[in-house]
């Protein structure tokens, strides 16, 4: 005599246990957590945080008022004779590259809100533990740690995307009525560099604070990281290499941090008179604008890399 009674859809055993039947399998297999899911979740999870709207907003809005700030000096210095001080009657033509650097060059203002930005997104995880529960409904960390990636890449591209239409909104006011000098053959990079490659430098920013913020599983932590890497060290390799003649070479050292390699390529190596006359002096390698953007996605790599291993392997406490 069997052992197992059929009936209807479901099976009872001798025991009186009844087994999952293939119906509730094949259901079990379709409310699987799917990648797509999981990034809907995380893009959620970001529109519902404060912080995500009042940062990105931060960031947007220094992007224009550095862009209006710089812009204004610009225009201000054609329209006055800088040995005597006085109004010209008819203003200098502008440089349509130093209009262009001017938009190039608000995104760094951006960069360390945008990197807190990046930290926060991840920290706030493990300061709330709210990680328990996201791992809970995604046990899969790697597809937990990309969907966080790529949602928090998006709202990064957005706000420089958002960023970078408004600035040059506020540069085309300033700008209004002053003659502009055309782009030489050698300068028509700036254009691709700052349109495209602004708002993705900004998403790469986020991506490597995230990393960072990931690594150390703490804010405050993270936020510190993000604060030398984009602010200290390259000032402190500067200082010490224009002080110490035998120790030039740190010169190098500081054009391979993150703040420099992405002023350098939004930059796009088109240097001023001036600067280039300093730079000529300098007896130490200055990478160019290309190299650049390839020492700034080292660092992006490493930083996520790093992350994504510690959220794969560290216990959740």
């Amino acid at each position: 005599m069997s052992n197992v009674t059929m009936t209807g859809a479901s099976a009872t055993n001798s025991t009186g246990q009844r087994p999952v039947s293939r119906r509730a399998n094949r259901w079990n297999r379709r409310i699987r957590l799917t990648f797509a899911g999981s990034l809907k979740a995380e893009l959620l999870k970001l529109k519902s945080l404060k912080s995500t709207w009042i940062l990105l907003g931060l960031a947007a809005a220094l992007m224009v008022g550095m862009a209006a700030l710089s812009a204004w000096t610009t225009t201000f210095m054609a329209t006055v004779d800088l040995t005597t001080g006085k109004t010209l009657d008819h203003p200098k033509p502008l440089a349509a590259v130093d209009l262009w650097a001017v938009l190039a060059s608000s995104g760094s203002t951006a960069a360390l809100v945008i990197g807190i930005f990046g930290v926060m997104a991840i920290t706030s995880e493990y300061t709330t533990s709210a990680i328990q529960s996201s791992l809970t409904a995604n046990p899969r960390r790697g597809m937990f740690y990309l969907s966080k990636s790529i949602a928090v890449a998006l709202y990064a591209l957005a706000s420089g995307i958002v960023g970078i239409l408004l600035a040059s909104g506020v540069l085309w006011l300033f700008v209004e009525g002053h003659d502009v000098t055309p782009l030489t053959d050698d300068q028509w990079r700036i254009i691709p560099i700052t349109v495209v490659g602004f708002p993705m430098t900004i998403m790469c920013i986020a991506l490597m604070a995230l990393g960072l913020g990931a690594l150390t599983r703490s804010t405050v932590g993270g936020i510190s990281a993000v604060v030398v890497l984009l602010m200290v060290l390259s000032s402190v390799l500067a200082i010490v290499s224009l002080a110490v003649s035998q120790v030039s070479w740190l010169g190098t050292l500081a054009y391979l941090t993150p703040d420099m390699a992405m002023n350098n390529f939004l930059g796009a190596s088109i240097r001023s008179d001036a600067v280039s006359s300093v730079t000529s002096q300098q007896d130490y390698w200055i990478p160019e604008w290309w190299q650049s953007v390839l020492i700034l996605l080292a660092w992006v790599s490493a930083a996520w890399v790093g992350g994504l291993l510690v959220t794969k392997k560290a216990d959740v406490k």
